[in-house]
């Protein structure tokens, strides 16, 4: 029996197509163009949206990416060093920590705030300001102390870093203060030498750049590792570190024990120019200017004009000789002490001298007999020897705020104002324009310009000579000058007006000078203000160095040779012993050492107060300490190489922690090591450093491992041969 396959019916699309005269062929076609018309337009989106993101907004997502996967620093080169003339350095830079932020990696500023508002001593809601930022970078905190950024590292904040920039450093502190001068807080010179050599002491500013991953990590750095070029040049000056102590010491003692307002005191070599120290009193810390006001700040060697006084009489007797209006041998009548000019009377005080030689004139200081002298030249030819010897002119010393002095032209001079400036009142001047005039009886006639500055020095180590275009100009004859010494020799010995100057072995030159000054309330010379002076130069006959002291406004006594005299005669014997010059005579020499040791000396190492007390010995460290550090327990001549490295870090004095207390912290070992080396380890205990000398470290004051303080004072002595 056979069985027949049930019949199925077409499917209803099969139906339509046969019904529509479609074949399966054209069936399959229209389905491969469709998925066809997906794929193109799916192209055609993706194309689209490249030629948008690469062609036509290619530079500005090129410049997010860029953006988002570097970062750029500014970054300034080390400023140059200030050396003082025998190569000891009194300025330099040194690294420290500055607290910056990256705002928009951080993901909770008002947590961020809430952690850094106490280490940084900063109002959690100005933090949080700062930190809730769109800005890609910002300063938080600049030049923090070592512990801080230790205590900031510590937290780990993302976005939160540090990094170090230069910070100016002086290393012996208000030493020749006024002539450093100082740099503001972006490290740009604002006064002094650092302000008129900035174009040499800065360095160059230059972009470093670095990629950053996804987290905003440091992964490569790129660009260049700076050359020294880039550094900026050391300026070597003319001052002597020791001299200048010296001068500034003696200074002080001087104004303070007259209780004077203030005072003035300048070493100067005739022959070179040369300023070898240059005093200004009260003076100031440039590390610290909070703790000083702009008085201070005043350098008034150049800054201060004042009626010289008597000290103009070397002037008015110089030009009389060289005029050749009198001669040596000739004698004025001093009018027994009154001399009437019109209605104005001119007095020697309570002096009545009658016929004086030139020599005694100096000796004596009459006013009289100078007047007598000032209208034998008239004038116009007074006029022309002041300006000769450089009054009413700058110095061009290369100082800011530099003045010239004042002085009226000689057409308006009548007999009264002729006579008195003949004796130094009536005009104004600088204490250095009067250093600088008597330097040029001391170089037999010739003046050359005071300088402060003598050489830049490159980043080879060459030398170069500051640009000058003023050069030596005679202005009297050798002879003429040659007499003035000697003349000027009978002020400080017996019968003269500064016997307190006279040095044991030696013939001193010099000439008081005691100025009235005017009363800011009347307008009228002052019967209480004076200004009291000397200077002079020694050995009197082959002079090393013209030096003035001045005294403003002293209450004890008002006479030059009461008040300055004393302090250049311990500033003269300082200049002596440094330049090696002492007496020839066995006697005198034992004088003159017994005088030296009257000077205030260089402070020394494990002397921090100048007053001769020892600082005692810290105790040595815990065996547990050594052996935490890795001492090797058989160096018994003190802490060994391994103990330097470990200790270089304020971790580590953490991790040996006697009980310190907060601020505290241990002096790190610096034997042998070099200033700028000192410097960048002593920065991470915040001491206050001393650097005494040139070389390696030879000894140091508190000894390794001592329990210190923040701020406090420490010291190291350096010798070439350490």
């Amino acid at each position: 029996m056979t069985r027949r396959r049930p019949k199925t019916k077409p499917s209803v699309s099969r139906k339509r197509r046969r019904q529509s005269g479609e074949s399966p062929q054209k069936e399959g076609g229209l389905r491969i163009a469709a998925i066809g018309c997906v794929f193109v337009l799916g192209a055609s989106v993706v194309i689209g949206r490249a030629y948008h993101l690469q062609v036509k907004n290619g530079a500005e997502y090129q410049g997010a990416a860029k953006r988002q996967s570097n970062t750029q620093r500014r970054v300034v080169a080390k400023r140059g060093t200030i050396l003082d003339r025998n190569g000891d350095e009194l300025a330099l830079t040194v690294n420290v920590d500055t607290i910056f932020a990256e705002p928009r990696r951080i993901k909770n500023p008002l947590e961020a705030a809430k952690k850094l508002s106490p280490i940084l001593d900063i109002p959690r809601k100005q933090l949080a300001s700062r930190l809730n930022s769109k800005r890609y970078f910002r300063y938080i905190k600049r030049r923090v102390s070592p512990k801080v950024a230790a205590r900031v590292q510590a937290l780990k904040i993302r976005g939160i870093g540090i990094e170090q920039e230069p910070r100016r450093f002086y290393s012996s502190r208000n030493l020749a203060s006024h002539i450093l001068g100082f740099t503001n807080h972006e490290g740009k010179g604002v006064a002094g030498v650092e302000r008129t050599y900035e174009e040499y002491l800065r360095g160059r500013t230059y972009e470093v750049s670095s990629l950053r991953d996804a987290l905003g990590n440091k992964v490569l750095r790129n660009g260049f590792t700076p050359h020294a070029a880039l550094e900026g040049r050391n300026v070597r000056l003319s001052i002597d570190r020791n001299i200048q102590h010296a001068a500034q010491s003696e200074l002080k003692k001087a104004v303070v024990g007259s209780e004077g307002k203030s005072g003035v005191a300048i070493v100067l070599q005739p022959r070179t120019g040369d300023v070898l120290a240059m005093a200004s009193y009260p003076d100031f810390n440039p590390n610290d200017l909070s703790t000083s006001n702009n008085n201070a700040h005043l350098n008034r060697a150049v800054s201060m004009v004042y009626e010289p006084g008597s000290t103009m009489k070397l002037v008015t007797i110089s030009a009389a000789l060289e005029d050749k209006l009198v001669s040596s041998n000739e004698t004025i009548n001093c009018e027994n002490g009154k001399w009437k000019i019109g209605r104005r009377t001119i007095r020697d005080g309570n002096h009545k001298y009658g016929e004086l030689s030139l020599s005694d004139i100096l000796k004596v200081s009459s006013n009289i007999c100078s007047a007598k002298l000032g209208f034998k030249l008239g004038a116009k030819r007074l006029h022309h020897w002041l300006t000769e010897f450089g009054f009413g002119l700058k110095t061009d010393i290369g100082l800011p705020g530099e003045l010239r002095g004042l002085m009226r032209p000689p057409q308006k001079w009548r007999d009264i104002a002729l006579a008195n400036i003949s004796f130094g009142q009536g005009l104004a001047v600088t204490p250095l324009q009067v250093a600088q005039a008597t330097a040029v009886i001391a170089n037999d006639g010739v003046l050359v310009r005071p300088r402060i500055v003598k050489s830049i020095i490159n980043q080879e180590g060459h030398e170069e000579l500051p640009e000058s275009g003023i050069r030596p100009k005679r202005i009297m004859k050798a002879e003429v000058a040659q007499l003035l010494r000697t003349m000027m020799v009978g002020v400080t010995e017996e019968g003269g007006t500064a016997e307190a100057a006279s040095i044991a072995g030696f013939h001193v030159a010099g000439k008081t000078g005691t100025s009235q000054k005017i009363d800011p309330v009347t307008r009228a010379y002052s019967r209480s203000l004076y200004v009291a002076s000397f200077v002079g130069f020694v050995p009197a006959d082959d002079p090393a160095a013209v030096i003035l002291v001045l005294v403003d406004e002293p209450q004890k006594s008002i006479y030059g040779g009461v008040v300055a005299a004393p302090a250049f005669k311990n500033i003269a014997v300082a200049t002596l012993s440094n330049l090696g010059i002492f007496p020839d005579d066995t006697t005198a020499k034992q004088e003159f050492r017994a005088q030296m040791a009257k000077v205030a000396p260089l402070p020394q190492v494990g002397d921090p107060t100048g007053k001769g007390e020892e600082v005692p010995s810290a105790p040595s460290l815990s065996e547990s300490a050594k052996t935490l550090l890795g001492i090797n327990h058989s160096n018994n001549d003190g802490l060994s190489r391994e103990w330097e490295s470990a200790w270089d870090g304020l971790g580590v004095a953490e991790m040996v922690n006697d009980n310190l207390k907060p601020g505290e912290a241990r002096m790190p070992n610096l034997a042998g090591l070099s200033p700028r080396e000192v410097l960048d380890r002593s920065s991470k205990v915040s001491c206050d450093l001393i650097v005494r000398g040139t070389g390696k470290v030879i000894k140091q004051t508190p000894a390794p491992g001592a329990i210190i303080r923040h701020g406090a004072r420490c010291e190291v002595k350096l010798s070439p041969q350490g």
